[in-house]
């Protein structure tokens, strides 16, 4: 699935589309997902992911796929779900009609490596 999201990043970047920095080759990646909850979250969603996407280590940042959601793919142990938190809620200023708080569910789900595989 990893392969078919960068392909899909690499399409949209060839035609001018997007701009998102392709992750180091081979660095594991790491989906977060943010919910935003509240009556101004639509005007200013657009500026979070316009940070978020600024933000090293940050790829991909998705805000279509889930309403009120951002999915953000990041690379591995640059970034935290915490600090891309503490960005977006910086990002948003003093608006406080517009809540954000860190989604924690399968999509969310911790990276593995080969040692902690089952064996076959």
């Amino acid at each position: 699935m990893p392969n078919v999201t960068l392909a899909v990043f690499t399409v949209l970047a060839i035609f001018g589309m997007t701009t998102f920095p392709s992750p180091a080759a081979g660095a594991p990646k790491e989906r977060i997902a943010l919910m935003l909850t509240g009556s101004t979250c639509r005007e200013i969603q657009q500026t979070i992911e316009t940070v978020l996407r600024h933000t090293e280590g940050v790829f991909a940042v998705d805000g279509a796929s889930v309403s009120g959601h951002l999915l953000i793919d990041v690379e591995e142990g640059t970034i935290s779900a915490q600090g891309l938190l503490t960005i977006t809620q910086a990002a948003m200023a003093t608006d406080l009609s517009c809540r954000v708080e860190v989604m924690r569910s399968c999509i969310t789900a911790p990276g593995h490596n080969r040692a902690d595989l089952p064996a076959k």
